[in-house]
This record gives structure tokens, C-alpha cells and sequence, in this order.
């Protein structure tokens, strides 16, 4: 099993340095890991946290994005990244805290049919949450089934502000944990 991987990340853009009038200064921790669950399940957490420490002169490019999608296809890895945010929409200049939660597990509706379970299908539930000045307790829960002909996942996902329903969506894209597959 891999340990776990933690990040300490500091980006800093110093004034007067090539006529550039930027100072900003950003501090990240970062962890992620995969616990396996017996033979035929896996949890995977992704946690990162960070505060601008400066902001004197903060454009929006320099803000922190998070990995949004509004296409009903996704194309980024499925821990740490959102379903249904809009791009730019709780990008922030101050504090946040992003979480995931992806639980991938070989028998749960569709796979007690033998057939399915055989072709390698799996099943998955995730959460994710975001918090900035901005989101109001962003959440993400969905439910999604991998490896269809080993290749691609269909999920469903709602989204959820301060506890209050917002949308739903449904997603296809690449397989979830493609590499650990072969």
C-alpha cells in the first residue's frame, strides 16, 4: 500500500521584482491517501486547506480555483475535484477548505448481479465539500458505477448549499482509479 501523501505548498509573488507590482503569498496543506477495505473495496480522502496570507494586490487569476464542471462529461481524477461547481464561481482571496470522500466497492445494487461483477464493474458513493467567503458549505454527494466495458463510470451527483438542495446532475467519464485496473 502507498503511504499517505502529505503537501505543504507556498506560492509567493514579491513585489518590484521585474517591474512587478504582485504581492501575494499563499500557504496550502494538503493530504491524501487510499485505505484499502478488505479485498474488494477502497477509500480514498483528499483534504487541502489554505489561507493568503497576503493579498495587496491580488488579480483574479491569482485567486484559488477549484476543479469545477458544468459538461456532463468529466475528465479530471474523481477525488478532489467537483461534479457540478460552476468554474469560477467560489473562487476565493481569503481562507478555504476542500474536501473528498470516494468509496469504491465491488458489491453493492448492480454488482450482485454475477455478470456484472464478473465484467469487473464496480460501484462507487462520494462526497465532496468546499468552504470560502464565498460557497456556503458547498456539497457534493453522488453515486456512480466504474468500469463499464473496463473503461468508462456514470455517476449521478446533487448538489447541496448550507444544507439546501440546489440541482442535480448526471456525469460520464473515464474510469475511476483507471491505473489500479490492470
Amino acid at each position: 500500500p502507498q503511504p499517505p501523501k502529505h503537501t505543504l505548498k507556498h506560492d509567493q509573488a514579491l513585489p518590484d521584482r521585474a517591474h512587478s507590482k504582485l504581492d501575494i503569498e499563499l500557504m496550502e496543506l494538503g493530504y491524501r491517501h487510499t485505505y484499502k477495505i478488505g479485498i474488494r473495496a477502497r477509500a480514498d480522502v483528499s483534504i487541502k486547506a489554505g489561507q493568503f496570507m497576503t493579498d495587496e494586490s491580488l488579480y483574479f487569476m491569482d485567486y484559488k480555483h477549484f476543479l469545477g464542471n458544468r459538461t456532463p462529461f468529466v475528465t479530471t481524477d474523481p477525488v478532489g475535484s467537483f461534479r457540478m461547481l460552476d468554474y469560477y464561481a467560489f473562487s476565493t482571496s481569503d481562507e478555504y477548505f476542500a474536501g473528498s470522500f470516494h468509496y469504491q466497492m465491488r458489491k453493492f445494487l448492480f454488482t450482485r448481479i454475477p455478470i456484472v461483477r464478473l465484467a469487473g464493474v464496480r460501484e462507487s458513493f462520494f462526497t465532496n465539500y468546499l468552504a470560502t467567503d464565498l460557497s456556503k458549505n458547498y456539497t457534493e454527494i453522488g453515486y456512480g458505477v466504474n468500469y463499464i466495458f473496463r473503461l468508462f463510470r456514470v455517476e449521478v451527483v446533487a448538489n447541496f448549499e448550507d444544507g439546501q438542495y440546489k440541482d442535480y446532475g448526471v456525469r460520464i467519464g473515464i474510469a475511476a482509479n483507471l491505473d489500479n485496473l490492470f
